[in-house]
């Protein structure tokens, strides 16, 4: 047999193989999980909208899913401390101090609700259940006080989708808090 026409035969059969293993080309059963949060529809939208979450095997134990989910929380996070200070730094509008103050404040805190959110993952791939929660709260407690400092001048936020995107952390944190109490 010609070596094209064997390579050929070769990628044919390993896709046939493949197509009698649905789970290996599945993604997912997200909703499951994301059942037993508060924001279901946020749980399971950033877990589809997210890059990492499309290479979960579908037999994914729950404390894998979370772990994803953690990561998708911390990049968020991150996107929020960079919108934070580039609105300090490069915003359409002059900031009052106060506000910048406000604005250095809160994202002070998103910062420290990423470090506790590493925290978390360390907990739970040491299985410290009791550290998994205590971080976890410590980063909602964070997330809401930013919430707090920029609702304390919201009429003069030139950008209130900043404000919607502190909340939309709190609620991802939220949801991490929810799945990690379904492992006990």
């Amino acid at each position: 047999m010609n070596p094209i026409m064997n390579n050929h035969a070769l990628v044919l059969s390993f896709f046939i193989f493949l197509s009698f293993f649905p789970s290996l080309n599945a993604a997912p059963d997200i909703t499951k999980i994301c059942e037993k949060v508060r924001q279901k529809d946020l749980c399971i939208s950033s877990y589809q909208e997210s890059y990492i979450g499309r290479y979960v095997p579908d037999n994914a134990e729950p404390e894998v899913i979370a772990l994803v989910i953690i990561k998708i929380t911390v990049n968020n996070a991150s996107d929020v401390s960079r919108n934070l200070k580039t609105t300090v730094l490069e915003g359409p509008v002059p900031l009052t101090p106060e506000v910048q103050v406000k604005y250095g404040l809160c994202d002070q805190e998103v910062v420290s609700a990423m470090k506790e959110l590493d925290k978390v993952r360390t907990a739970m791939e040491s299985r410290n259940r009791r550290s998994e929660k205590l971080n976890l709260k410590a980063a909602v407690a964070n997330t809401e006080n930013c919430e707090k400092e920029l609702k304390k001048v919201e009429a003069q936020l030139p950008n209130k989708e900043q404000l919607e995107q502190v909340i939309m952390l709190k609620e991802l944190l939220g949801n991490v808090q929810d799945i990690v109490k379904t492992f006990g």
